[in-house]
Protein backbone atom coordinates (compact mmCIF):
# COMPACT_ATOMS: atom_id res chain seq x y z
CA UNK A 1 0.00 0.00 0.00
CA UNK A 2 1.69 3.11 -1.33
CA UNK A 3 2.58 6.20 1.13
CA UNK A 4 -0.29 8.01 -0.76
CA UNK A 5 -2.95 5.91 0.46
CA UNK A 6 -5.38 7.72 2.54
CA UNK A 7 -4.91 4.90 5.84
CA UNK A 8 -1.10 4.77 5.04
CA UNK A 9 -0.89 7.98 7.99
CA UNK A 10 -3.20 5.61 10.43
CA UNK A 11 -1.59 2.32 9.66
CA UNK A 12 1.79 4.28 10.82
CA UNK A 13 0.24 5.24 14.00
CA UNK A 14 -0.98 2.24 14.93
CA UNK A 15 3.06 0.48 13.97
CA UNK A 16 3.88 3.14 16.67
CA UNK A 17 1.77 1.55 19.45
CA UNK A 18 3.14 -1.13 22.05
CA UNK A 19 2.61 -4.58 21.52
CA UNK A 20 0.58 -4.68 24.54
CA UNK A 21 -1.88 -1.86 23.32
CA UNK A 22 -2.32 -3.08 20.42
CA UNK A 23 -3.49 -6.75 21.50
CA UNK A 24 -5.64 -5.16 23.96
CA UNK A 25 -7.62 -2.82 21.29
CA UNK A 26 -7.90 -6.01 19.08
CA UNK A 27 -9.80 -7.89 21.72
CA UNK A 28 -11.91 -5.55 22.72
CA UNK A 29 -12.52 -5.17 19.38
CA UNK A 30 -13.08 -8.37 18.64
CA UNK A 31 -15.71 -8.70 22.08
CA UNK A 32 -17.73 -5.59 20.43
CA UNK A 33 -18.00 -7.74 17.11
CA UNK A 34 -18.63 -10.85 18.80
CA UNK A 35 -21.46 -8.37 21.59
CA UNK A 36 -22.79 -6.96 17.96
CA UNK A 37 -23.31 -9.77 16.17
CA UNK A 38 -25.53 -11.75 18.75
CA UNK A 39 -27.57 -8.51 19.60
CA UNK A 40 -28.04 -8.49 15.48
CA UNK A 41 -28.95 -12.41 15.77
CA UNK A 42 -31.37 -11.78 18.78
CA UNK A 43 -33.13 -8.77 16.64
CA UNK A 44 -33.62 -10.66 13.89
CA UNK A 45 -34.06 -14.22 14.95
CA UNK A 46 -38.08 -14.68 16.33
CA UNK A 47 -38.43 -15.03 20.11
CA UNK A 48 -39.28 -18.81 20.51
CA UNK A 49 -41.28 -19.99 23.51
CA UNK A 50 -42.51 -23.65 24.55
CA UNK A 51 -46.01 -24.24 23.06
CA UNK A 52 -46.39 -27.91 23.43
CA UNK A 53 -44.60 -30.32 26.26
CA UNK A 54 -44.08 -33.51 27.39
CA UNK A 55 -45.48 -34.70 23.75
CA UNK A 56 -45.01 -38.37 22.14
CA UNK A 57 -42.58 -38.74 19.16
CA UNK A 58 -45.62 -39.27 17.04
CA UNK A 59 -47.21 -35.57 18.11
CA UNK A 60 -44.57 -34.00 17.64
CA UNK A 61 -43.58 -35.22 14.23
CA UNK A 62 -47.09 -34.45 13.27
CA UNK A 63 -47.10 -30.74 14.74
CA UNK A 64 -43.64 -30.36 12.93
CA UNK A 65 -44.64 -31.06 9.46
CA UNK A 66 -48.02 -29.04 10.00
CA UNK A 67 -45.86 -26.18 11.10
CA UNK A 68 -43.34 -26.86 8.44
CA UNK A 69 -46.24 -26.81 5.89
CA UNK A 70 -47.23 -23.67 7.27
CA UNK A 71 -44.04 -21.36 7.23
CA UNK A 72 -44.28 -21.14 10.80
CA UNK A 73 -40.61 -21.35 12.55
CA UNK A 74 -40.40 -23.03 15.35
CA UNK A 75 -37.87 -25.30 16.90
CA UNK A 76 -38.18 -29.26 18.30
CA UNK A 77 -36.24 -29.75 22.04
CA UNK A 78 -36.17 -31.88 25.06
CA UNK A 79 -35.53 -35.04 23.02
CA UNK A 80 -38.50 -34.54 20.81
CA UNK A 81 -41.09 -34.18 23.47
CA UNK A 82 -41.01 -30.02 23.31
CA UNK A 83 -41.98 -27.72 20.53
CA UNK A 84 -41.70 -24.10 21.36
CA UNK A 85 -42.91 -21.23 18.63
CA UNK A 86 -42.72 -17.71 18.54
CA UNK A 87 -44.40 -15.72 21.33
CA UNK A 88 -46.69 -13.64 19.23
CA UNK A 89 -48.28 -17.12 17.36
CA UNK A 90 -48.44 -19.42 20.38
CA UNK A 91 -52.61 -19.28 20.18
CA UNK A 92 -52.77 -19.19 16.45
CA UNK A 93 -50.58 -22.47 16.30
CA UNK A 94 -52.79 -24.06 19.03
CA UNK A 95 -55.69 -23.38 17.67
CA UNK A 96 -54.60 -24.20 14.31
CA UNK A 97 -53.35 -27.61 15.55
CA UNK A 98 -56.64 -28.07 17.62
CA UNK A 99 -57.88 -28.24 14.37
CA UNK A 100 -56.21 -30.91 13.04
CA UNK A 101 -56.68 -32.59 16.54
CA UNK A 102 -53.11 -32.24 17.27
CA UNK A 103 -51.41 -33.15 19.68
CA UNK A 104 -53.40 -36.54 20.21
CA UNK A 105 -51.64 -37.55 23.08
CA UNK A 106 -49.61 -40.47 21.20
CA UNK A 107 -53.61 -42.32 20.91
CA UNK A 108 -56.22 -41.92 18.52
CA UNK A 109 -59.27 -41.48 20.12
CA UNK A 110 -63.01 -41.23 19.17
CA UNK A 111 -62.00 -39.36 15.62
CA UNK A 112 -61.42 -43.06 14.14
CA UNK A 113 -65.37 -42.77 13.50
CA UNK A 114 -64.95 -39.60 11.93
CA UNK A 115 -64.87 -40.93 8.21
CA UNK A 116 -67.33 -43.85 7.88
CA UNK A 117 -65.80 -47.00 6.28
CA UNK A 118 -68.84 -48.97 4.58
CA UNK A 119 -66.42 -51.91 4.19
CA UNK A 120 -64.99 -52.16 8.13
CA UNK A 121 -66.52 -55.72 9.18
CA UNK A 122 -67.87 -56.43 12.78
CA UNK A 123 -64.51 -56.81 13.96
CA UNK A 124 -62.61 -53.48 12.67
CA UNK A 125 -65.25 -51.73 14.07
CA UNK A 126 -64.69 -53.59 17.51
CA UNK A 127 -60.87 -53.33 17.51
CA UNK A 128 -61.08 -49.63 16.48
CA UNK A 129 -63.59 -48.85 19.06
CA UNK A 130 -61.69 -50.35 21.89
CA UNK A 131 -58.39 -48.25 20.57
CA UNK A 132 -60.61 -44.80 20.56
CA UNK A 133 -61.98 -45.45 24.14
CA UNK A 134 -58.19 -46.70 25.54
CA UNK A 135 -56.93 -43.40 23.49
CA UNK A 136 -60.16 -40.83 25.38
CA UNK A 137 -59.18 -42.32 28.12
CA UNK A 138 -55.61 -41.70 28.02
CA UNK A 139 -55.86 -38.36 27.24
CA UNK A 140 -58.51 -37.67 29.77
CA UNK A 141 -55.70 -38.84 32.30
CA UNK A 142 -53.09 -36.79 30.85
CA UNK A 143 -54.59 -33.90 32.23
CA UNK A 144 -54.01 -34.58 35.55
CA UNK A 145 -51.39 -32.83 37.62
CA UNK A 146 -48.15 -35.00 38.67
CA UNK A 147 -48.91 -37.18 35.10
CA UNK A 148 -46.81 -36.79 32.15
CA UNK A 149 -47.90 -39.20 29.90
CA UNK A 150 -50.07 -42.67 30.46
CA UNK A 151 -51.92 -45.79 28.17
CA UNK A 152 -55.00 -47.64 29.21
CA UNK A 153 -55.26 -51.52 28.07
CA UNK A 154 -59.17 -52.82 27.99
CA UNK A 155 -60.11 -56.31 27.87
CA UNK A 156 -63.82 -56.07 26.35
CA UNK A 157 -65.21 -59.77 26.20
CA UNK A 158 -67.50 -60.90 23.53
CA UNK A 159 -71.20 -60.78 25.00
CA UNK A 160 -72.55 -64.32 26.05
CA UNK A 161 -76.10 -65.65 25.25
CA UNK A 162 -75.34 -67.83 28.73
CA UNK A 163 -74.76 -66.32 32.09
CA UNK A 164 -72.38 -68.67 33.02
CA UNK A 165 -69.94 -68.09 29.86
CA UNK A 166 -70.15 -64.40 30.84
CA UNK A 167 -66.62 -62.55 31.50
CA UNK A 168 -66.16 -59.55 33.23
CA UNK A 169 -64.29 -56.64 31.85
CA UNK A 170 -60.49 -55.65 32.54
CA UNK A 171 -58.52 -52.50 32.60
CA UNK A 172 -54.99 -51.95 33.37
CA UNK A 173 -53.36 -48.65 33.37
CA UNK A 174 -50.22 -47.56 32.83
CA UNK A 175 -48.81 -44.13 34.39
CA UNK A 176 -45.43 -41.85 33.55
CA UNK A 177 -45.35 -39.19 36.25
CA UNK A 178 -43.45 -36.22 36.57
CA UNK A 179 -39.89 -36.78 38.42
CA UNK A 180 -40.17 -36.26 42.65
CA UNK A 181 -44.31 -36.71 42.21
CA UNK A 182 -46.05 -39.12 44.25
CA UNK A 183 -49.72 -39.29 43.23
CA UNK A 184 -52.13 -39.29 46.87
CA UNK A 185 -54.56 -42.10 47.03
CA UNK A 186 -57.44 -40.38 46.03
CA UNK A 187 -56.00 -39.36 42.94
CA UNK A 188 -55.15 -42.90 42.15
CA UNK A 189 -59.01 -43.64 43.89
CA UNK A 190 -59.88 -40.69 41.13
CA UNK A 191 -58.57 -42.49 38.14
CA UNK A 192 -59.70 -45.86 38.94
CA UNK A 193 -63.14 -44.29 39.53
CA UNK A 194 -62.70 -42.65 35.63
CA UNK A 195 -61.46 -45.86 33.92
CA UNK A 196 -64.27 -48.25 35.94
CA UNK A 197 -67.27 -45.65 35.36
CA UNK A 198 -66.26 -45.12 31.18
CA UNK A 199 -66.17 -48.89 30.18
CA UNK A 200 -69.19 -50.82 30.22
CA UNK A 201 -69.56 -54.28 32.80
CA UNK A 202 -66.12 -52.68 34.13
CA UNK A 203 -65.47 -52.59 38.16
CA UNK A 204 -63.28 -51.38 40.14
CA UNK A 205 -61.99 -54.42 40.90
CA UNK A 206 -60.80 -55.65 38.04
CA UNK A 207 -58.94 -52.58 37.62
CA UNK A 208 -55.13 -52.13 38.09
CA UNK A 209 -52.93 -48.76 38.27
CA UNK A 210 -49.30 -49.32 37.96
CA UNK A 211 -46.49 -46.70 37.63
CA UNK A 212 -43.40 -46.46 34.76
CA UNK A 213 -41.39 -48.39 37.73
CA UNK A 214 -43.33 -51.08 37.40
CA UNK A 215 -44.48 -50.35 41.00
CA UNK A 216 -48.35 -51.28 41.70
CA UNK A 217 -50.11 -48.12 42.95
CA UNK A 218 -53.67 -49.71 42.56
CA UNK A 219 -54.83 -53.76 42.82
CA UNK A 220 -58.57 -53.97 42.63
CA UNK A 221 -58.10 -57.61 42.78
CA UNK A 222 -56.29 -57.42 45.84
CA UNK A 223 -58.88 -54.71 47.51
CA UNK A 224 -61.80 -56.65 46.32
CA UNK A 225 -60.41 -59.69 49.00
CA UNK A 226 -59.03 -57.06 51.63
CA UNK A 227 -57.78 -57.87 53.76
CA UNK A 228 -56.47 -61.44 53.47
CA UNK A 229 -53.80 -63.48 52.28
CA UNK A 230 -53.57 -61.34 49.37
CA UNK A 231 -53.95 -58.34 50.47
CA UNK A 232 -51.02 -58.38 52.48
CA UNK A 233 -48.90 -55.76 50.43
CA UNK A 234 -52.18 -53.54 50.47
CA UNK A 235 -52.67 -53.59 54.27
CA UNK A 236 -48.99 -52.25 54.49
CA UNK A 237 -49.37 -49.40 52.33
CA UNK A 238 -51.96 -48.30 54.37
CA UNK A 239 -50.39 -49.00 57.55
CA UNK A 240 -47.33 -46.87 55.48
CA UNK A 241 -49.70 -44.18 54.63
CA UNK A 242 -51.17 -43.79 58.28
CA UNK A 243 -47.45 -43.61 59.69
CA UNK A 244 -46.04 -40.50 56.84
CA UNK A 245 -49.19 -38.76 57.55
CA UNK A 246 -48.19 -38.61 60.80
CA UNK A 247 -44.84 -37.64 60.89
CA UNK A 248 -45.66 -35.16 58.61
CA UNK A 249 -47.97 -33.44 60.38
CA UNK A 250 -45.93 -33.97 63.62
CA UNK A 251 -43.02 -32.45 61.89
CA UNK A 252 -44.39 -29.86 60.23
CA UNK A 253 -45.21 -28.40 64.03
CA UNK A 254 -41.89 -28.75 65.46
CA UNK A 255 -40.58 -27.08 62.26
CA UNK A 256 -42.34 -23.96 63.32
CA UNK A 257 -41.26 -24.65 67.49
CA UNK A 258 -38.10 -25.41 67.15
CA UNK A 259 -36.99 -24.52 63.78
CA UNK A 260 -36.27 -27.22 60.67
CA UNK A 261 -33.53 -29.38 61.08
CA UNK A 262 -33.36 -29.07 64.89
CA UNK A 263 -36.06 -32.46 65.53
CA UNK A 264 -36.84 -36.12 63.83
CA UNK A 265 -39.77 -37.87 64.33
CA UNK A 266 -40.25 -41.24 63.19
CA UNK A 267 -43.94 -43.21 64.30
CA UNK A 268 -44.92 -47.25 64.46
CA UNK A 269 -48.55 -47.81 63.96
CA UNK A 270 -49.90 -51.29 64.83
CA UNK A 271 -53.11 -52.00 63.04
CA UNK A 272 -55.51 -54.81 62.75
CA UNK A 273 -56.94 -55.67 59.45
CA UNK A 274 -58.89 -58.71 60.82
CA UNK A 275 -63.00 -58.23 60.00
CA UNK A 276 -65.18 -58.96 62.56
CA UNK A 277 -68.44 -59.54 63.01
CA UNK A 278 -70.35 -59.41 66.32
CA UNK A 279 -73.71 -60.46 67.17
CA UNK A 280 -75.02 -59.15 70.58
CA UNK A 281 -78.33 -60.80 72.09
CA UNK A 282 -79.70 -58.99 75.69
CA UNK A 283 -83.13 -60.01 77.50
CA UNK A 284 -84.94 -57.72 79.58
CA UNK A 285 -85.69 -59.31 83.18
CA UNK A 286 -89.51 -57.43 82.63
CA UNK A 287 -91.91 -60.56 81.32
CA UNK A 288 -94.10 -59.17 78.06
CA UNK A 289 -97.34 -61.07 78.26
CA UNK A 290 -97.61 -62.37 74.33
CA UNK A 291 -101.19 -64.16 74.73
CA UNK A 292 -104.00 -64.24 77.17
CA UNK A 293 -106.70 -67.42 77.71
CA UNK A 294 -109.92 -67.68 79.77
CA UNK A 295 -111.57 -71.06 80.10
CA UNK A 296 -115.67 -70.72 82.06
CA UNK A 297 -117.50 -73.84 81.95
CA UNK A 298 -120.83 -73.93 83.75
CA UNK A 299 -123.60 -76.88 84.51
CA UNK A 300 -126.72 -76.64 86.32
CA UNK A 301 -129.62 -79.16 85.79
CA UNK A 302 -131.35 -82.48 88.10
CA UNK A 303 -128.71 -84.83 89.70
CA UNK A 304 -129.50 -88.23 90.54
CA UNK A 305 -127.78 -90.02 93.14
CA UNK A 306 -126.94 -93.50 92.94
CA UNK A 307 -126.54 -95.73 95.88
CA UNK A 308 -125.50 -99.09 96.36
CA UNK A 309 -122.94 -101.35 96.68
CA UNK A 310 -121.14 -101.95 93.34
CA UNK A 311 -121.05 -105.36 91.83
CA UNK A 312 -123.41 -107.91 92.10
CA UNK A 313 -124.63 -106.82 95.34
CA UNK A 314 -126.04 -103.44 93.73
CA UNK A 315 -128.56 -105.51 91.28
CA UNK A 316 -130.52 -105.75 94.96
CA UNK A 317 -133.84 -104.39 94.79
CA UNK A 318 -133.69 -103.26 98.21
CA UNK A 319 -130.53 -101.05 97.67
CA UNK A 320 -132.11 -99.21 94.49
CA UNK A 321 -134.89 -98.22 96.67
CA UNK A 322 -132.25 -96.41 98.99
CA UNK A 323 -131.61 -94.37 95.73
CA UNK A 324 -132.10 -90.20 96.20
CA UNK A 325 -133.17 -87.30 93.46
CA UNK A 326 -132.24 -83.34 93.92
CA UNK A 327 -130.77 -80.22 91.96
CA UNK A 328 -127.21 -79.39 91.51
CA UNK A 329 -125.35 -76.20 89.91
CA UNK A 330 -121.31 -76.75 88.68
CA UNK A 331 -119.15 -73.57 87.39
CA UNK A 332 -115.42 -73.80 86.47
CA UNK A 333 -113.07 -70.65 85.21
CA UNK A 334 -109.50 -71.09 83.60
CA UNK A 335 -107.16 -68.84 82.53
CA UNK A 336 -103.70 -69.18 80.74
CA UNK A 337 -101.14 -66.64 80.27
CA UNK A 338 -98.26 -66.79 77.70
CA UNK A 339 -95.50 -64.27 78.42
CA UNK A 340 -92.08 -63.78 76.63
CA UNK A 341 -88.67 -62.39 77.84
CA UNK A 342 -87.35 -58.95 75.74
CA UNK A 343 -85.00 -60.25 73.44
CA UNK A 344 -82.34 -57.65 71.56
CA UNK A 345 -80.45 -58.86 68.81
CA UNK A 346 -77.51 -56.69 67.92
CA UNK A 347 -74.47 -57.04 65.04
CA UNK A 348 -71.99 -55.26 64.66
CA UNK A 349 -69.21 -55.55 61.67
CA UNK A 350 -65.94 -53.82 62.73
CA UNK A 351 -64.21 -52.57 59.41
CA UNK A 352 -60.04 -53.84 59.47
CA UNK A 353 -57.78 -51.36 60.12
CA UNK A 354 -58.10 -50.56 63.66
CA UNK A 355 -55.24 -48.95 65.28
CA UNK A 356 -54.06 -51.55 68.06
CA UNK A 357 -51.13 -49.46 69.18
CA UNK A 358 -48.80 -46.40 68.17
CA UNK A 359 -45.31 -45.60 68.82
CA UNK A 360 -43.78 -41.80 68.98
CA UNK A 361 -40.15 -41.49 69.29
CA UNK A 362 -39.03 -37.58 68.53
CA UNK A 363 -35.32 -36.66 69.03
CA UNK A 364 -34.85 -32.83 69.58
CA UNK A 365 -31.32 -30.65 69.49
CA UNK A 366 -29.49 -29.74 72.48
CA UNK A 367 -30.40 -26.11 72.49
CA UNK A 368 -33.96 -27.19 72.83
CA UNK A 369 -34.57 -25.82 76.64
CA UNK A 370 -35.88 -28.97 79.02
CA UNK A 371 -39.26 -26.24 79.43
CA UNK A 372 -39.83 -26.56 75.65
CA UNK A 373 -39.36 -30.48 75.70
CA UNK A 374 -42.08 -30.83 77.99
CA UNK A 375 -44.27 -28.89 76.24
CA UNK A 376 -43.58 -30.58 72.95
CA UNK A 377 -44.32 -34.23 74.41
CA UNK A 378 -47.41 -32.61 75.45
CA UNK A 379 -48.44 -31.41 72.11
CA UNK A 380 -46.86 -34.43 70.35
CA UNK A 381 -49.13 -36.71 72.45
CA UNK A 382 -52.19 -34.72 72.01
CA UNK A 383 -52.09 -34.35 68.13
CA UNK A 384 -51.49 -38.39 67.86
CA UNK A 385 -54.29 -39.51 69.94
CA UNK A 386 -51.82 -40.97 72.99
CA UNK A 387 -53.50 -43.39 74.67
CA UNK A 388 -51.88 -45.11 77.34
CA UNK A 389 -54.72 -47.69 78.52
CA UNK A 390 -54.06 -48.84 74.83
CA UNK A 391 -50.73 -49.27 74.81
CA UNK A 392 -49.23 -46.23 73.46
CA UNK A 393 -45.58 -45.08 73.74
CA UNK A 394 -44.13 -41.44 73.40
CA UNK A 395 -40.44 -41.09 73.64
CA UNK A 396 -38.75 -37.31 73.62
CA UNK A 397 -35.26 -36.62 74.19
CA UNK A 398 -32.52 -33.98 73.72
CA UNK A 399 -28.85 -35.28 72.11
CA UNK A 400 -26.71 -32.91 69.94
CA UNK A 401 -27.51 -32.95 66.27
CA UNK A 402 -25.15 -32.97 63.33
CA UNK A 403 -24.43 -29.65 61.35
CA UNK A 404 -25.19 -31.33 57.98
CA UNK A 405 -28.06 -32.35 58.93
CA UNK A 406 -29.00 -29.28 59.27
CA UNK A 407 -27.85 -28.13 56.16
CA UNK A 408 -29.44 -31.18 53.84
CA UNK A 409 -32.89 -29.26 55.06
CA UNK A 410 -31.50 -25.91 53.62
CA UNK A 411 -33.19 -25.94 49.99
CA UNK A 412 -30.54 -25.37 47.57
CA UNK A 413 -31.15 -22.05 45.24
CA UNK A 414 -31.69 -22.64 41.35
CA UNK A 415 -29.73 -22.04 39.15
CA UNK A 416 -31.77 -19.77 37.02
CA UNK A 417 -30.10 -20.39 33.74
CA UNK A 418 -33.03 -18.85 31.87
CA UNK A 419 -33.38 -15.80 33.84
CA UNK A 420 -29.82 -15.07 33.51
CA UNK A 421 -30.15 -15.39 29.50
CA UNK A 422 -32.95 -13.38 29.54
CA UNK A 423 -31.19 -10.57 31.67
CA UNK A 424 -27.88 -10.89 29.22
CA UNK A 425 -30.38 -10.49 26.37
CA UNK A 426 -31.12 -7.31 28.18
CA UNK A 427 -27.95 -6.17 28.44
CA UNK A 428 -26.13 -6.88 25.55
CA UNK A 429 -27.52 -4.14 23.54
CA UNK A 430 -26.06 -1.52 26.38
CA UNK A 431 -22.89 -3.93 26.31
CA UNK A 432 -22.60 -3.51 22.76
CA UNK A 433 -22.89 0.20 22.64
CA UNK A 434 -20.25 0.60 25.56
CA UNK A 435 -17.60 -1.15 24.21
CA UNK A 436 -17.88 0.19 21.12
CA UNK A 437 -17.60 4.11 22.88
CA UNK A 438 -14.20 2.61 24.64
CA UNK A 439 -13.10 1.25 21.69
CA UNK A 440 -13.13 4.89 19.99
CA UNK A 441 -12.12 6.51 23.09
CA UNK A 442 -8.63 4.46 23.33
CA UNK A 443 -8.57 4.76 19.56
CA UNK A 444 -8.68 8.49 19.58
CA UNK A 445 -5.92 8.75 22.85
CA UNK A 446 -3.89 6.28 21.20
CA UNK A 447 -3.75 8.93 18.10
CA UNK A 448 -3.29 11.87 19.94
CA UNK A 449 -0.52 10.86 21.99
CA UNK A 450 1.47 9.68 19.12
CA UNK A 451 0.86 12.39 16.73
CA UNK A 452 3.25 13.09 13.84
CA UNK A 453 5.13 15.95 15.04
CA UNK A 454 5.49 19.03 13.19
CA UNK A 455 8.80 21.04 12.36
CA UNK A 456 8.80 24.05 14.92
CA UNK A 457 9.24 27.31 12.95
CA UNK A 458 13.08 29.23 13.88
CA UNK A 459 11.64 32.34 15.94
CA UNK A 460 12.35 35.31 13.94
CA UNK A 461 15.64 37.02 14.96
CA UNK A 462 15.10 40.40 16.66
CA UNK A 463 16.51 43.48 13.85
CA UNK A 464 16.29 46.56 13.82
CA UNK A 465 13.79 48.22 12.27
CA UNK A 466 16.52 49.81 9.34
CA UNK A 467 18.15 46.74 8.70
CA UNK A 468 14.82 44.54 8.56
CA UNK A 469 13.33 46.47 5.74
CA UNK A 470 15.81 46.73 3.27
CA UNK A 471 15.69 42.86 3.33
CA UNK A 472 12.29 42.59 3.11
CA UNK A 473 12.00 44.92 0.19
CA UNK A 474 14.89 42.69 -1.73
CA UNK A 475 12.10 40.76 -3.83
CA UNK A 476 15.49 38.31 -4.63
CA UNK A 477 16.55 37.68 -1.07
CA UNK A 478 15.64 33.80 -1.07
CA UNK A 479 13.57 32.58 1.53
CA UNK A 480 13.92 29.59 3.55
CA UNK A 481 12.58 26.30 2.65
CA UNK A 482 10.09 24.98 4.85
CA UNK A 483 9.51 21.24 5.18
CA UNK A 484 6.07 20.26 3.61
CA UNK A 485 3.63 20.06 6.21
CA UNK A 486 0.26 18.97 6.37
CA UNK A 487 -0.74 21.78 8.24
CA UNK A 488 -3.62 24.08 6.22
CA UNK A 489 -2.09 27.25 8.72
CA UNK A 490 1.33 27.17 8.16
CA UNK A 491 0.77 26.74 3.97
CA UNK A 492 -1.78 29.95 4.13
CA UNK A 493 0.92 31.79 6.60
CA UNK A 494 4.02 30.98 3.88
CA UNK A 495 1.73 31.90 0.82
CA UNK A 496 0.79 35.42 2.75
CA UNK A 497 4.33 35.94 3.05
CA UNK A 498 5.01 35.31 -0.56
CA UNK A 499 2.24 37.20 -1.04
CA UNK A 500 3.02 40.54 0.82
CA UNK A 501 5.69 40.46 2.79
CA UNK A 502 5.76 44.10 4.11
CA UNK A 503 2.66 43.35 5.36
CA UNK A 504 3.81 40.08 7.51
CA UNK A 505 6.43 42.44 8.63
CA UNK A 506 4.42 45.23 10.48
CA UNK A 507 2.65 42.44 11.92
CA UNK A 508 6.09 41.08 13.21
CA UNK A 509 7.23 44.36 14.84
CA UNK A 510 3.70 44.35 16.27
CA UNK A 511 3.74 41.41 18.35
CA UNK A 512 7.42 42.33 19.32
CA UNK A 513 6.12 45.52 20.64
CA UNK A 514 3.34 43.75 22.32
CA UNK A 515 5.90 41.90 24.20
CA UNK A 516 7.96 44.04 25.32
Amino acid sequence: MGPGSPIAPYLERWNQLPRSRQMALLGIAAVSIVAIYMVFMSSTSPNLVVAYSGLAPEDSAAIADHLESSGVPYEIGAGGSTVSVPANQVAEVRIELAQQNLPAGGSVGMELFDETDFGATDFTNQVNYQRALEGELARSINTLDGVRASRVHLVLPKDSLFVEDHEDASASVLLQLDRSTDLTQDQVQGIVHLVSNSVEGLTQEHVTVIDDSGRAIYDGAALAGAFGTTGTTTQLALQRDYERQLQRDIESTLAQVVGVGRSAVTVRALMDFDEVTETQNSFDTTPVERSSTTVTETFQGNNTTVTGVPGTDGNDNTAADNAGTGDSTWSREETTVNNEISQTTSTTVRAPGGLERLSVSVVLDESVTAAQEAAIASAVAASVGFDQVRGDTLSVTRIPFDESVREAFVVPAGDGLDQYLSYLKLVLPILAIVLAFVLVMLLLRSLSRRQLSFPAIAPPRVLSEMQMMPALANAQVPMPELEPTADPHATRVLALADQNPRAVADVVQTWMREEN
